[in-house]
């Protein structure tokens, strides 16, 4: 027997069972069920590899700087210099200790991916009802479902009664989708979610019962052709990544040029082959930045740890910087950008116009007012009769969920209706409670496409009826100019966005029982219902478009509803529309990836095109972030440069396949994280600049000394390390707490092309670096000539360079201006970075112990006067030399 899932919807109900060798009345027989098991397997989802601490570990240790600094590391223990040795790999400890708890620390963060099968399901097995675990549900089992359910496989539906399933976690769409088991479709392909006559794994059921005959489970279920998509895709390196791997290789042709230049230079100048060797060692060291690897992690840390508080939960370091270079954001509808609730939004009364409704979502609390004036039912009998139809109408129930939030019971649009009611103080309860008592209804049904109930009261009997508009007005007794006068209103509504539902009464109370509705019914008015935007949205994708991010809309809600969305956020692509079938209907050319990218909704779209979508904007040059929270979005999450899913409402497997997770489920979010992901990436050139800016300094006291054969060196191999790993480290760490600057959020996203290390970028390294080598330079010789012992100019020179560089991270923070500001209050770990750095350099000078290990001596009063001149006056001079050659 061949399992033909996808197939199986255009097939008669009869035929599927014939097909799949099973029977409505007696299920699978238990031997059966273990021959299928065997052969399709358990009902289960696979789930993605776990990151083990071990991977973790080895992450933090790959990584071409940590390579370099273990590689000085060995040649300072060849060359007999331990102390060397080991500082440095202290310094590789710090870092990939500290990046490895951090990220193991967001990791278990994370739940699991847990499935989106439920726990157990009724099916009949040898002619018996049965309650199994859903994992050994079997192709041809016959399930009983009954509104509340989840559904745990897929299957064609053989019987049904009043039948409605919510598959929005699946295709996007908010409503409910009538279900019909007679019906056979016998076009090539029908989307997913214009199967009526199917039920999926990870749908529930809103209202009725049905028998389904199960025709997929596990990895074959639609669920699972999803998960399984997004293991076909590998994510690719972060822009972070890519750029400190160009900087690592970067740093090995410095180490290879400065290498060349030391041996040419010491040949040529006569120098003994173990001097040049050591100079060699001090200039590998001088062109590493120590720090480098533990700052950048301790920024990245930093900024996953602010995100966090603004309730925004990074999976990964990089991604924390990904975000800043965000340019267009592609978000699912439905539960992302609006509430997932279905919301009365309009109210249209016969001959008395229309009605606002506000307060969106399930929330109970809200107006109706008409002409912006409040109303109420005591002075407005007309509504105060709509309102009682349409409440007495429904079966759905309000109550509270696991969060402490309204939820609803039963059908979303019947929902709608009750928060309408509680709005105006009417429930059905109360009003069945102390005036009407039901006898009798019509559950709503796909093919009456109308429910009724029938009430009796203290004035006597009524019937109520609602339904689609085109259907009442078709059973209603109204002239022909009344019916245009609501046909017009419904179609004002429709242009909306809005889903319409018409209310009414039936003035022959026996059409319950004789089903005679025709010529009876009295339309009282319509509502528009609505999937309401969150409150958070207008001013996020407001501040997003000022930041250059485009925001397209991406779902499987139908187009009109999504443009009307859009347009009601304020997207300013909304008018620019796309349907899943006119995306697979285009050929895949430059002028179809272009028209994509100017594209603001794309409408009825799979989770395949999604995850398309999204990398033909990422081939385009777009640094995409991909917002979800159903199974639909889970291979777009995988795909994007940054999957961010939502906490609350997203399923576990939109969960498993983002980056980022928001605890909050608000899109606004987003917005914070992004801000902070530029934020971060300011701060991490600031932070290189300010490294390398430092190690320039070292590295042309040292040439200058080779280039002018000096007998001694201004700095030792120890000077070297102590300034990189102990005066640099804090200020360039203080750089990870910067406050934004001036109008980060105005400004386009940076080009993902634009390298970390810009040509700009490198002179003003170069730049900031030969000044204060050149300082450094002049003073040692200025002791040398004063007289001063080697010794004594060596230590001035060391300790001119930590002063230097101290005062050096003043020229760093800020891009525009010198770095004495009222911001610089805000960082109060800098101020505290500099004063520590201070210390543990004259600790260096004044403790004896230290004297003997580093190779210093105590500084006189007039040394310090000629530190304190030089660092002031090189620090002005490359401030004014950044604004004269325009580096700034």
């Amino acid at each position: 027997m061949e399992n033909k899932g996808k197939e199986f919807y255009r097939a008669s109900s009869s035929q599927v069972v014939e097909e799949l060798n099973t029977s409505i009345e007696s299920g699978l027989s238990d031997k059966e069920v273990q021959k299928r098991v065997e052969q399709y397997g358990k009902n289960v989802l696979e789930t993605g590899e776990k990151i083990s601490a071990w991977k973790i570990l080895f992450e933090k240790v790959n990584n071409i700087i940590v390579y370099l600094l273990l590689s000085a590391s060995v040649v300072s223990f060849l060359m007999n210099d331990p102390i060397e040795g080991v500082a440095v790999l202290i310094a590789v400890f710090i870092a990939v200790i500290f990046g490895f708890v951090t990220e193991f620390k967001a990791q278990k963060s994370v739940e699991s991916l847990q499935g989106m099968i439920e726990n157990t399901t009724t099916v009949i097995r040898d002619g018996e009802k049965k309650i199994i675990p859903s994992e050994e549900l079997v192709p041809g089992d016959i399930m009983l479902l009954v509104g509340g359910d989840s559904i745990s496989a897929d299957g064609r539906l053989v019987q049904d009664q009043n039948f409605a399933c919510i598959e929005s976690a699946l295709t996007g769409e908010s409503a409910p989708v009538s279900k019909d088991s007679e019906a056979v479709f016998d076009e090539e392909e029908v989307s997913i979610g214009d199967r009526t006559n199917f039920v999926f794994a990870g749908t529930a059921v809103t209202r009725g019962n049905a028998t389904a005959v199960v025709t997929a489970t596990g990895m074959d279920s639609e669920v699972g052709q999803i998960s399984s998509m997004l293991k076909d895709h590998k994510k690719e390196e972060t822009p972070l990544n890519k750029e400190l791997e160009h900087l690592g290789r970067l740093l090995i042709l410095l180490a290879a040029i400065f290498a060349v230049l030391v041996i040419i230079v010491g040949l040529l100048t006569g120098r003994e082959f173990g001097f040049i060797i050591q100079i060699a060692l001090i200039l590998a060291i001088a062109a590493i930045p120590e720090a480098m690897p533990a700052v950048s992690t301790i920024t990245l840390a930093r900024g996953m740890s602010r995100m966090s508080e603004h309730k925004a939960l990074v999976k990964s370091l990089p991604a924390v910087e990904t975000l800043g270079s965000t340019s267009v954001i592609c978000s699912d509808k439905t539960g992302t950008l609006t509430e997932n609730q279905m919301t009365v939004e309009r109210i249209y009364l016969l001959n008395d116009g229309v009605y606002e409704v506000t307060g969106g979502g399930y929330q109970t609390k809200g107006d109706v007012t008409k002409d912006g004036k409040n109303v109420s039912l005591e002075e407005d009998k007309q509504l105060k009769d709509f309102i009682y139809a349409s409440v007495l109408n429904t079966n759905a129930t309000i109550t509270i969920d696991d969060n402490n939030e309204n939820a609803i019971i039963g059908d979303p649009t019947e929902g709608a209706l009750i928060v309408l009611g509680e709005k105006l103080q009417v429930t059905r309860s109360g009003l069945e409670e102390s005036e009407y008592k039901r006898l009798d209804e019509i559950p709503f049904n796909s093919k009456l496409k109308y429910m009724i109930t029938l009430y009796e009261s203290a004035e006597g009997k009524k019937t109520y009826i609602k339904g689609g508009p085109d259907v009442l007005l078709d059973m209603s007794h109204h002239d022909q100019d009344t019916k245009e006068e609501i046909d017009r209103a419904n179609q004002e509504l429709a242009k909306k966005g809005l889903r319409v539902l018409a209310i009414g009464e039936i003035t022959d109370n026996e059409a319950i029982y004789t089903n005679n509705c025709d010529g009876n019914v009295k339309i009282l008015g319509l509502v528009g219902i609505i999937d309401p935007p969150r409150e958070d949205v207008k001013e996020a994708i407001r501040i997003c478009q000022d930041a250059g991010i485009r925001v397209k809309m991406i779902t499987g809600d139908h187009p009109q509803t999504a443009s009307m969305i859009a347009k009601d956020i304020g997207m300013s692509e909304y008018e620019e529309t796309m349907t899943g079938f006119e995306f697979d209907k285009s050929e895949k050319d430059d002028s179809f990836s272009k028209e994509v990218c100017k594209t603001g909704v794309f409408a009825r779209v799979s989770p395949r095109n999604k995850l398309e979508i999204v990398n033909i904007l990422k081939n385009n040059g777009e640094v995409v972030a991909m917002t979800g929270d159903g199974v639909n979005d889970a291979p777009a999450l995988n795909g994007a440069d940054i999957g961010v899913a939502m906490g609350i409402r997203g399923t576990e497997v939109a969960k498993e396949a983002s980056d980022m997770i928001l605890t909050d489920d608000k899109f606004s979010t987003i917005v914070d994280a992004v801000r902070e992901g530029r934020i971060i990436f300011a701060n991490i050139k600031k932070f290189v600049y300010y490294l390398f800016s430092c190690n320039m300094v070292e590295i042309t006291a040292i040439m200058l000394s080779l280039i002018f054969l000096l007998p001694d060196l201004p700095v030792l191999p120890l000077h070297i390390l102590w300034l990189n790993l102990v005066v640099d480290i804090f200020p360039a760490m203080s750089l990870g707490f910067e406050p934004a600057e001036d109008n980060i959020m105005k400004q386009p996203p940076r080009d993902k092309n634009e390298g970390l290390l810009s040509k700009k970028f490198l002179l003003k390294i170069l730049l900031s670096g030969a000044v204060l080598g050149l300082s450094s330079f002049a003073i040692f010789q200025i002791m040398l000539m004063r007289g001063a012992p080697v010794i004594e100019a060596q230590t001035t020179t060391f300790t001119l360079m930590a002063i230097m560089q101290l005062l050096h991270i003043l020229n760093v923070r800020r891009d525009k201006i010198f770095g004495i500001d009222k911001s610089l209050l805000q960082n109060k770990t800098m101020i505290i970075s500099m004063l520590l750095s201070v210390s543990l350099q004259l600790m260096v000078i004044y403790v004896p112990f230290l004297n003997d290990v580093v190779g210093t001596v105590p500084l006189p009063l007039i040394d310090w006067v000629l530190i304190i001149t030089i660092s002031v006056i090189a620090t002005v001079l490359v401030t004014i030399l950044k604004k004269v050659t325009g580096l700034k």
